[in-house]
């Protein structure tokens, strides 16, 4: 990845800004993303509908399952447009393979309940990780930002439910006043149409928050990216570098400032008006009079309601009748339907049906209880299999946890296999010279310092990886050579690798050759540090 292609700018977040980042990036290329979800989706709905058409639920149910392979399209959106690539519903297209290759079995079984799984989806996704090395790596990402990835995703769940629950609540809300349509009472009894409404309104909260979930994601992984692997770095070199090109122009125009500064007149300094002088004297409190008196209460009338020959009765309706403030009307509107039998026969039932015209007297129904019945013993059912699958998992992993008590076979591990190249880097023991250094010192007095440097990095990778049986994975980015390295080394060829691998990132990023001293010097320690001939 190249720092300098990214349609963002590359710096350390907090996790939350993290997430914001990637809410920003599906805000400016929501299009390309609705598409490619708008392909998705259609493709899963002609599957499932000639099949699930009569259970409309159990389509929602299987696209709730199936988000995990929604998400790659989502994803593929977002991570070729962070680095200017096209991401068009045909691009996706020609990327099918590449894009459902790795990990789409695995998010659709053993994660697909994770609460990491927008986070960790680029992992299998774009650097295409699984086994072991998808673990080392989700390990390593979320070491920070996991607790606002978990966030993330129970967010997510919340938002998909309230705008479900909202959008039913809105339409109820649209109705008429006195309407037959009650939305809530469907749920009593969940006819066919009433599910397949619930099936349009589950699809409208997918869309409105899948990408969203996808996308905060995506951005804690760019952030913890630039955090490990300084893609800050370039853009941070290039801006002190523009800082310094121009010291001696700065140097004149504070040189020009500053005798201009000193001959500007001071101005003086405005004298405030005195404050006014207090009264010399308060005024005198007046002397205490005698407390007025205390009218008596009225006394209060015997208890009960007031007999029509009562007095107060009397006075009370006298107000009512002569005061005007209690005559007061108010004029109500309500929408309403009159026919006029000039409409339609099917307009006319229709908006009977809303407006509740001639509405026959039916006798309450008892509530229909059958709908949360199925669905509890639905709960039942999915609690059992859990909690049988979990015992069986358990009783297997302490099998396998004894094996070698239980007198079982061992099953040998797989043998690591060295990959050919790490970043991009051939580290071949057949592609280097016999003698690293000095071929890497003829390179570099020829005047191409960055193919010598890369040979004595490449030498060193080739030395670690196949002689020393470091695992180092073809995935591995400099800071993760680095990290491995110091925990297999000793303190000798750690310091060399670690000098050598910092002059390799000030050339690769910074465009910075090394000196020919310092090159020498690299040259010279490598041989003790890496082998081959001094």
């Amino acid at each position: 990845m190249k720092p300098g292609a990214m349609g963002f700018i590359p710096r350390t977040r907090a996790a939350m800004e993290a997430a914001d980042l990637g809410l920003s990036l599906l805000q400016v290329h929501w299009r390309p993303v609705a598409r490619v979800w708008g392909l998705q989706l259609g493709f899963l709905l002609a599957l499932l509908l000639p099949f699930l058409y009569q259970t409309p639920l159990w389509i929602f149910v299987a696209l709730w399952w199936l988000k995990p392979w929604l998400d790659r399209g989502v994803l593929f959106v977002l991570s070729r447009a962070v680095f200017g690539q096209p991401a068009s519903v045909w691009d996706f297209l020609g990327a099918w393979r590449s894009v459902h290759r790795r990990g789409l079995v695995a998010g659709l079984l053993w994660r697909r309940l994770s609460p990491m799984r927008s986070y960790v989806l680029p992992v299998s996704q774009l650097e295409g990780l699984r086994g072991a090395g998808y673990r080392r790596r989700a390990r390593v990402l979320t070491r920070k930002g996991g607790g606002t990835g978990f966030l993330l995703t129970c967010s997510g769940w919340a938002f998909t439910l309230l705008t479900a629950v909202g959008f039913i609540a809105l339409l109820q809300a649209m109705m008429p006043a006195g309407s037959r349509v009650q939305v809530w009472d469907g749920f009593n009894n969940p006819g066919l149409g009433f599910q397949w409404f619930l099936l349009g309104v589950g699809l409208l909260a997918l869309t409105l928050t899948e990408p969203l979930f996808v996308a905060g994601g995506f951005g804690l992984y760019l952030n913890r990216r630039t955090h490990l692997e300084g893609w800050d770095l370039e853009l941070a070199f290039r801006r002190l570098a523009a800082r310094l090109a121009t010291p001696l122009a700065l140097a004149l125009l504070l040189a020009w400032a500053l005798p201009l500064a000193a001959q500007a007149p001071i101005p003086e300094p405005v004298a405030q008006a005195p404050a006014p002088e207090a009264s010399e004297a308060a005024p005198q409190a007046t002397p205490q009079s005698d407390p007025p008196s205390v009218p008596q209460p009225a006394p209060r009338p015997a208890e009960g309601p007031l007999r029509p020959d009562d007095e107060a009765h009397r006075r009370a309706q006298r107000i009512l009748e002569q005061d005007p403030a209690f005559k007061h009307t108010k004029e109500v509107r309500t929408l309403s339907y009159e026919p006029t039998g000039r409409e339609p026969r099917w307009l006319r039932s229709l908006l009977d049906y809303f407006f509740a015209k001639e509405e026959p007297a039916q006798p309450a129904k008892p509530l229909n209880l059958d709908f949360l019945k199925r669905m509890w013993d639905l709960l039942a059912l999915a609690g059992k299999v859990v909690l049988v699958g979990g015992l069986l998992a358990f009783v297997l992993w302490l099998v396998y946890r004894f094996r070698h008590r239980l007198g079982l076979p061992l099953v040998e591990a797989k043998a690591w296999e060295a990959p050919e190249a790490v970043a991009g880097l051939d580290i071949r023991p057949e592609s280097l010279p016999p003698d690293v250094p000095e071929a890497a010192r003829n390179l570099f007095l020829r005047g191409e310092a960055r193919a010598a440097l890369a040979l004595l990095y490449r030498g060193a990778l080739a030395e670690l990886v196949h002689r020393r049986a470091m695992e180092i994975p073809a995935s591995a980015t400099e800071g993760d050579c680095l990290r491995a390295a110091e925990g297999h080394l000793e303190e000798g060829p750690a310091s060399a690798f670690h000098l050598l691998t910092a002059t390799w990132q000030r050339l690769a990023y910074k465009n910075e050759a090394p000196t020919r001293d310092a090159f020498e010097d690299l040259c010279d320690a490598w041989p003790a540090a890496f082998g081959g001939r001094p």
